[in-house]
């Protein structure tokens, strides 16, 4: 499913823009758009205003559900248990683990693109 290949990718491209806290990082805009573009810049800009970079493993599960042809709802359970933050000097920010984020998403084509255009991240151990 096409969809799920553009959330997939999504994710990859905010693990490359987290390793350097770049929220104007060049592919956070290739399967992101609208609130979810906006929220993965605001994440970066929350990482770079506290001095940290994220590095690490994400694990995605997602599941696809077909509402219209080109539109997909999206429900995950991102483990992030892996993907921790680190301050500048490489020390870890602190010693909490990374967790388990339930994720609402929705993938939507446009022009032959699919894109995630809606996106909620749940707290810790929601899932």
């Amino acid at each position: 499913m096409k969809a799920l290949i553009a959330y997939r990718a999504m994710w990859n491209d905010l693990v490359a823009a987290a390793a350097t806290s770049d929220p104007k990082h060049p592919r956070l805009d290739d399967h992101a758009a609208g609130g979810a573009l906006e929220l993965l810049r605001y994440m970066m800009k929350q990482d770079r205003n506290k001095g940290v970079i994220t590095k690490g493993q994400l694990r995605l599960a997602p599941v696809g559900k077909n509402g219209e042809a080109s539109k997909v709802s999206v429900r995950d359970c991102v483990d992030g248990a892996d993907w921790l933050h680190f301050k500048r000097d490489g020390r870890l920010e602190d010693k909490m683990p990374g967790g388990h984020h339930r994720v609402n998403a929705t993938a939507i084509e446009r022009g032959g693109a699919w894109r995630v255009e809606h996106l909620y991240i749940d707290e810790v151990g929601t899932c």
